[in-house]
């Protein structure tokens, strides 16, 4: 699979436009759409933008080589269907058995994989303020 292909799945993956991914590393639409159809390359810059902002490894990106996500613990989720775990920055752990019936709660905990770190912070204390506001009543 070539550059152009693992750039354009990564996108895919956390959803983005080509427009909402390259204003999340700071490039033009312009830029992301000819690196897509093969017009232009991932430059060693933008790949340690793709690296830092969504952590994913700047090999694989470049090159195939390697796994595709960074094991960072500042930006660091875990979802392991297998086993019914998940892990947000090595520090939460869900027990996704218990949710097998739900769909919306699999559906979040999939989409948890791909939230940048920000996000993931802005989520768990919006969780924690829900509990503690359910705890009150």
């Amino acid at each position: 699979m070539s550059d152009y292909k693992r750039l354009k799945e990564v996108r895919e993956e956390k959803r983005y436009t080509q427009k909402d991914f390259a204003e999340h590393i700071d490039l033009k639409q312009a830029k992301i759409r000819d690196i897509e159809v093969g017009r232009g390359k991932i430059s060693t810059d933008i790949a340690l933008k793709i690296e830092d902002e969504f952590n994913i490894n700047m090999r694989w990106l470049l090159s195939g080589r390697g796994d595709k996500y960074l094991n960072k613990d500042s930006n660091y989720v875990n979802v392991n269907n297998h086993n019914g775990n998940v892990a947000v920055n090595g520090t939460i752990t869900i027990q996704t058995k218990d949710y097998a019936d739900n769909d919306e709660i699999k559906e979040v905990l999939d989409l948890l994989k791909y939230a940048s770190k920000p996000l993931l912070d802005k989520f768990v204390e919006k969780l924690k303020k829900i509990k503690q506001d359910t705890e009150e009543f």
